[in-house]
């Protein structure tokens, strides 16, 4: 008769060996709880995967903290500096053109965020028209 592997249960922790039955998890420090082989290997897979997708946000963290965008409107559609005017951004989609650029993911969606109400509030309230009546 075989034993059933013992290890820790929790799916976001990285470890995957096997444990004593009163043992705990040396990094995450939960209860080891026996598996069946099968049960086993669905939680290997979920810990692989887990394990996976904490690496893939850090490679997108990673792009992202190289990317440059648009102190305006947080968009990353924006001209790098010309050799005459090198230290001159222009943003293609809102037209900002300045020396401050945003290199922040998280502050970029900010500024997106707040860029998108400020226009949606526009739309609501139009600006009045000037009296187009003139006295001569």
């Amino acid at each position: 008769m075989s034993m059933s592997p013992w290890t820790c249960p929790n799916t976001k922790c990285k470890y995957d060996k096997q444990l004593q039955p009163s043992q705990r998890c040396p990094l995450c420090g939960k209860k080891a709880k026996e598996f069946k082989f099968g049960e086993f290997g669905n939680l290997l897979k979920e810990k692989d995967d887990f394990k996976k997708s904490v690496e893939k946000t850090k490679e997108d963290e990673q792009v992202l903290a190289g990317m440059k965008f648009c102190p305006k409107c947080g968009s990353t559609n924006i001209n790098f500096p010309t050799f005459y005017r090198p230290s001159i951004w222009k943003c293609l989609d809102c037209g900002y053109e300045g020396a401050l650029i945003v290199e922040n993911g998280k502050l970029a969606e900010k500024i997106q965020q707040d860029y998108a109400c400020m226009h949606e509030r526009r739309e609501e309230k139009p600006y009045p028209l000037r009296n187009q009546s003139s006295s001569t």
